[in-house]
């Protein structure tokens, strides 16, 4: 008996260590805003069909992809890498990104989902403090 409670023991600790912890960040989300503040002024660009994007996370990974349609102009950003979440606390590293110049970078958010709603602030400092009056604030809704 000791055997087969020792077995059923050993069987159930291995099926929990291999198990990974997904967190409510899992899954795909749409922009549906972003405001800038720039010395306690506020400008709100709301998304729509010629301006929207995607994020995405994983477990260990996050990428972006977004579309935004003026006049005959059209822009195409994305980018991704890993991330790290504490809390509220949310590193991003940049792995990819269509911009050269954005790979290798390191960004600290401040990050909260509010049921099917995620908010993310920046920039933070090594703290993850930011300036509420010079900040970017970008609100998603879940899709997935």
């Amino acid at each position: 008996m000791k055997l087969k409670a020792l077995i059923l023991f050993f069987v159930i600790f291995s099926l929990l260590s291999f198990k990974t912890e997904k967190t409510n960040l899992n899954g795909t989300w749409k922009i549906v805003s972003q405001e800038y503040i720039r010395n306690g002024v506020k400008t709100i660009d709301v998304k729509n069909e010629n301006n929207s994007g995607l994020k995405t996370w994983s477990d260990k990974y996050y990428m972006f992809v977004s579309s935004s349609i003026n006049g005959n102009m059209i822009s195409n950003t994305f980018g991704g890498g890993r991330y790290e979440l504490t809390g509220s606390e949310y590193t991003e590293y940049c792995d990819y990104h269509v911009a050269p110049n954005y790979r290798g970078r390191i960004l600290r958010l401040y990050l909260e989902i509010k049921g099917d709603t995620l908010m993310q602030v920046y920039p933070c400092d090594e703290n993850y403090n930011f300036d509420i009056n010079n900040c970017s604030i970008e609100k998603y809704v879940r899709v997935d």
